[in-house]
């Protein structure tokens, strides 16, 4: 689950549990229950959300738990287990980032241009 960018967090009923956020907030993220069996791995897995008005998670909804973004992660966490998917391509690192080539700096623009939408 590391592999796939996941961070430990806790341990509830047995099962490890493992989130990873999709950006520096702490949701939304996918959140993982993950227990050994002697069959392998057996791996729960859901979208947590809060509602920014109600401020309340989405537990209650279908769509936290199936779908194509749910079975989208699966997929993505099996081939990173499998060893099909780089390291890299994992926290999803385009390899434009990981050119060497500094970004050229933008140039300040005054409060005139940038209210008026002037290019220079």
């Amino acid at each position: 689950m590391v592999r796939a960018g996941y961070v430990r967090h806790c341990v509830e009923a047995g099962k490890t549990c493992y989130h990873r956020r999709l950006n520096d907030p702490p949701f939304p993220r996918f959140h993982a229950l993950v227990s050994v069996r002697s069959q392998g791995m057996e791996i729960d897995l859901h979208f947590d959300a809060l509602d920014s008005i109600t401020h309340r998670g989405n537990h209650g909804q279908s769509w936290a738990y199936e779908g194509g973004r749910i079975d989208d992660e699966m997929r993505r966490i099996l081939q990173v287990a499998s060893g099909e998917e780089l390291l890299g391509q994992v926290n999803h690192v385009h390899l434009s980032a990981l050119s060497s080539k500094p970004p050229a700096p933008k140039k300040d623009r005054s409060l005139f241009e940038i209210l008026l939408r002037f290019k220079s």
